[in-house]
């Protein structure tokens, strides 16, 4: 008897004096909609026209005649950068490798017809003459 109420009082202590950690959870993956760069209504420099490249890209916007002017130095620097040249590259190979699928009739009468003003000539010498805007 004397040991059960010993290892009763032991059980007790422990308990007593244990102290228990909250659950671990994973981080929230909770991604913020507005960026945490501005206020609301303010203009980040960079970010709408992104947005606006984005959309054009896209055909969200539909018969645009110029580039807006607060994003004149924006596409200027994308076309004159890296990134238009890789983006150039990538639309090359994937139009090479979708070429490669068609079967000619080997009778030299096959021809391919590109539409001039965006296919086969660059825009990048109209851009840049005009301030790329």
């Amino acid at each position: 008897m004397a040991s059960l109420i010993l290892h009763i009082f032991f059980l007790l202590v422990i308990v007593a004096t244990s102290q228990g950690s909250p659950p671990s959870y994973p981080p929230l993956q909770i991604h913020h909609l507005r960026s945490r760069l501005g206020s609301g209504g303010h203009h980040i420099p960079g970010f709408s026209c992104l947005s606006w490249r984005l959309a054009v890209e896209t055909n969200n916007i539909i018969g645009w005649k110029t580039v807006p002017e607060e994003c004149e130095d924006y596409v200027g620097h994308y076309m004159l950068g890296k990134q238009y040249r890789e983006d150039s590259a990538v639309v090359t190979v994937g139009a090479f490798t979708h070429a490669k699928t068609f079967k000619l009739g080997g009778d030299g009468k096959d021809i391919w017809v590109f539409d001039v003003d965006e296919t086969t000539l660059s825009n990048l010498p109209y851009y840049a003459k005009h301030g790329f805007g």
